[in-house]
C-alpha cells in the first residue's frame, strides 16, 4: 500500500493487485500496529542508537546500509501516516512510547486500540484518493522480463480469468513465507510467493534460515499472540513451568534488554520438551495484574478474558521470516524494473528481528520501492508483454494438476507438520535431511494434484511455492553450522563469529537452486 501510494504520488500510472481484498489480507493489518520510532522518546535516542539496536537484534549479519535507511527514514514515516489520518496514542502534547525488550530505549509508538487495521485503512482510503488502482483476489503466477528487465505480470483470479499486467516496475510486497509452519499467527495467504517468483525471475535471495518464532502465544496453533514485552515487563506478569519457576529468571533472561523473541523463544521450547509444560505450554501467570488492570495492557488479552483468569497457558509460534529478496537501500533488485519491500525482503533484520522493526521497515522501504519503481518505470519506456511469453502462461498454468491427484489440502498440512517438527524453533543435522528427502516426495506429488477450479489452481501454486521456499530454509539451515538469533542447532549450540559471521545467498543457476556463502 505505501509502495502503491508511493508510486502514484511520483506520477507513476500504479496497480496494486492482491490475492485477498486489497488492504486486509496482510500481517499489517491484523498486526498490533505498534512501531519503532525515533524522535518521540527520551532526548538522548535517534537513529543511529536504533541502528546500533538493530545490529546487535540481527548478530550483526543485518545489511547496515538497509538499517540505516530504516531508522532514519522511520520519523518522515511517521509525518506520513499523521497526515494520513492515522492517529496514535498520545501523551501530552506528543505521542506517547513504549518500551519493547532488545532497544536501548523506549520508543515504540502505537494506535490506541492496537489494532493494525487503524494504519491500513487510512492508507486505503488515501490511495483511492490518489488513484491508485486496485485490483482484488487475483493470483500472480509469473513476473515477466525480457533482456531490458521488467515487463509486467501474469496471473488468474478466483473466476479463472487470466490476468495480465504491463509494466516497466513491478514491486514485490508479498510478506513472509511463515504459512510453511503449522503454528503461526500471520495471515492465511503469506505462502511465501514472492520469494519464489523472485528466485524464478533470477533474482537472489539470502538469509532464508532464519524464522522468528514469538514466544509467548494462545491456541493450538498459536494465532493470538500474548505481547510479553508489555504484559510481562511492563504489567509484571510471570511466566512460569509447571514447578512454577520463573522461566526469565531460570534462563538468565530477566534483562529486557537480553529477553529478545529468539532466546526466549527457545527457552519456552527447551522447558517444554524437557517435560516441564502444563498442557504443551507454559503459563503466564497475571498474578495482582488480573486484579488491576492497566487500560495499556487490557487490549493485549484476548476479548473473552475475565478478571478471574489469572493464568493463561501460552507456547511459542512461528511469527516473521527474516530471510528474503537482496534488494539496496532503494528497494531495487538485481533486475531491472523489479523492486521489493518489507518481508519479502532480506537482509534488514540479519539473524533476528526487533520488535516494532516490522511495521518501520514496511513503510520506510515500501515508500523507497514505490519512489524509485516510479522513477525506473518513467525512465525505461513503454513495456511490452510478448504474445508467445502470455500463450505459454496460460498453457503451463492449464496443464497444472490432475482431476484425480492427491488433495492438495493434505499435502499442505503434511509440509507445515513437518516443517515445524523439523526446521523450527530447534533443529539438528537430521531432523533438516530428512525434511529435505521429504520436501523432495513432496515436490513430486504436488505436480499430480487434483485441480478442478480456479481455488484449486491458486492452492497448489501456494503449494509449490510453500515447497521451494521450505526447500530454501532446510538447505539453508543445514549449511549454517552454528545457532545465531533464531537460528539454533542443538548439535551446533554455540555462535561462531570466526567462520558463520557471513550470509548464505540462494540463487538459480543453470535451472538448479544454488546455495553459497557470502562475507557478512
Amino acid at each position: 500500500m505505501r509502495a502503491a501510494l508511493a508510486a502514484r504520488e511520483a506520477g507513476a500510472d500504479t496497480i496494486l493487485a492482491s490475492k485477498a481484498r486489497v488492504g486486509y489480507g496482510n500481517n499489517t493489518y491484523i498486526s498490533k500496529a505498534t512501531i519503532a520510532s525515533t524522535g518521540f522518546g527520551p532526548a538522548e535516542d535517534g537513529p543511529a542508537v536504533h541502528e546500533q539496536d538493530t545490529l546487535e537484534g540481527g548478530r550483526f549479519l543485518n545489511d547496515p546500509a538497509l538499517v540505516r535507511k530504516m531508522t532514519q527514514g522511520i520519523p518522515g514515516e511517521m509525518r506520513y501516516l499523521v497526515s494520513s489520518g492515522v492517529a496514535f496514542q498520545e501523551k501530552g502534547e506528543g505521542l506517547k512510547v513504549m518500551f519493547t525488550p532488545g532497544h536501548a530505549h523506549p520508543r515504540h509508538v502505537f494506535v490506541p486500540r492496537r489494532v493494525g487495521g487503524d494504519l491500513m485503512l487510512p492508507l486505503l482510503e488515501r490511495a483511492r484518493k490518489a488513484g491508485v488502482r486496485l485490483c482484488d483476489r487475483v493470483f500472480v503466477s509469473r513476473v515477466s522480463i525480457s533482456r531490458d528487465g521488467v515487463q509486467g505480470a501474469m496471473g488468474f483470479d478466483e473466476q479463472g480469468f487470466f490476468w495480465t499486467f504491463q509494466a516497466a516496475s513491478v514491486v514485490l510486497a508479498t510478506g513472509g513465507y511463515a504459512q510453511v509452519y503449522r503454528n503461526n499467527n500471520n495471515a492465511p495467504r503469506l505462502t511465501g510467493d514472492g520469494h519464489a517468483l523472485a528466485l524464478e525471475a533470477g533474482v537472489s535471495l539470502r538469509d532464508m534460515e532464519f524464522v522468528q518464532f514469538y514466544p509467548t502465544a494462545l491456541g493450538r496453533h498459536g494465532k493470538r499472540l500474548l505481547l510479553y514485552e508489555a504484559i510481562v515487563f511492563r504489567g509484571g506478569a510471570v511466566l512460569r513451568n509447571a514447578h512454577e519457576e520463573d522461566i526469565l529468571e531460570r534462563h538468565g533472561l530477566k534483562d529486557p534488554k537480553a529477553a529478545t523473541r529468539d532466546r526466549l523463544a527457545q527457552a519456552v521450547t527447551r522447558e517444554i520438551l524437557e517435560g516441564r509444560d502444563v498442557e504443551g505450554g507454559l503459563i503466564m501467570d497475571l498474578g495482582d495484574l488480573a486484579e488491576d488492570m492497566p487500560p495499556s495492557i487490557r487490549p493485549l488479552l484476548p476479548g473473552t478474558w475475565t478478571r478471574d483468569q489469572k493464568r493463561l497457558i501460552v507456547s511459542p509460534t512461528t511469527h516473521f521470516c527474516m530471510g528474503g529478496v537482496i534488494t539496496g537501500p532503494d528497494a531495487a533488485t538485481s533486475l531491472p524494473g523489479l523492486f521489493a519491500a518489507g518481508e519479502v525482503s532480506g537482509g534488514l533484520h540479519g539473524a533476528n528481528r526487533l520488535g516494532g522493526n516490522a511495521l518501520a521497515e514496511v513503510f520506510v522501504m515500501g515508500a523507497e520501492a514505490g519512489r524509485n519503481a516510479a522513477r525506473h518505470a518513467k525512465d525505461a519506456g513503454e513495456p511490452a508483454l510478448r504474445e508467445e511469453e502470455i500463450a505459454a502462461e496460460k498453457k503451463r498454468l492449464e496443464g497444472l494438476g490432475t482431476e484425480g491427484g492427491p488433495d492438495t489440502a493434505s499435502l499442505t498440512l503434511d509440509l507445515k507438520n513437518l516443517m515445524w517438527r523439523h526446521a523450527g524453533i530447534l533443529r539438528d543435522e537430521a531432523g533438516l535431511a530428512n525434511a529435505l528427502d521429504i520436501l523432495e516426495d513432496m515436490a513430486q506429488a504436488s505436480r499430480q494434484a487434483s485441480v478442478q477450479g480456479p481455488r484449486d489452481l491458486r492452492a497448489l501454486l501456494e503449494l509449490q511455492n510453500m515447497v521451494q521456499v521450505s526447500r530454501m530454509v532446510c538447505r539453508s539451515a543445514l549449511l549454517r553450522t552454528e545457532s545465531r538469533g533464531a537460528h539454533f542447532r542443538s548439535d551446533y549450540p554455540a555462535e561462531d563469529d570466526i567462520n558463520w559471521r557471513t550470509y548464505i545467498v540462494v540463487s538459480l543457476k543453470s535451472g538448479k537452486v544454488d546455495f553459497s556463502v557470502a562475507p557478512g
